[in-house]
């Protein structure tokens, strides 16, 4: 395991780690996103059989992506965008839960001049229960390509 320790993101390779992010899901952040996607279902609000309210997937889905990580850094110039994701959800995640998330590149490789870095996130609750696992892959680049192609200009 290597942490970033002052690198961009594009940088890193495979086992490398970005810093973790905890944080609790609070009944008014997991509201938020309830009111965000209208969805009132009753297992975010009140929850079922003695147990909290879930918390909404979409919150879980928002809080995983490595630019959440304190350590992420990207360099001036370069951008990034989400090439590819695969989510499975494992088990249920609880408003008042303390969750971590963590982050490991699993594989670095360049692809059509662009970098591409694939890695994992995971989410888990206090107990240490994977409650959601992303499999992502993300793209580098530099911003003055990109900013050539939206205008129009020639190649």
């Amino acid at each position: 395991m290597s942490a970033m320790h002052g690198r961009y993101a594009h940088e890193l390779r495979s086992g490398d780690e970005y810093e973790p992010l905890e944080f609790v899901v609070t009944p008014d952040l997991n509201q938020q996103f309830l009111y965000a996607v209208e969805d009132f279902n009753p297992l975010f609000l009140e929850g079922r059989d003695g147990k909290p309210p879930l918390v909404h997937p979409v919150l879980l889905m928002h809080m995983s992506p490595r630019t959440r990580s304190p350590s992420y850094r990207q360099a001036p110039g370069m951008g990034s965008a989400f090439a590819r994701d695969r989510s499975t959800y494992l088990n249920p995640a609880y408003v008042g839960s303390r969750l971590r998330v963590s982050w490991k590149v699993v594989k670095t490789y360049e692809q059509r001049g662009k970098i591409y870095q694939d890695y994992v996130a995971l989410v888990q609750d206090a107990n240490g229960t994977d409650i959601l696992r992303r499999e992502l892959a993300s793209t580098f680049f530099t911003l003055g390509k990109v900013k050539t192609y939206a205008l129009g200009e020639p190649k």
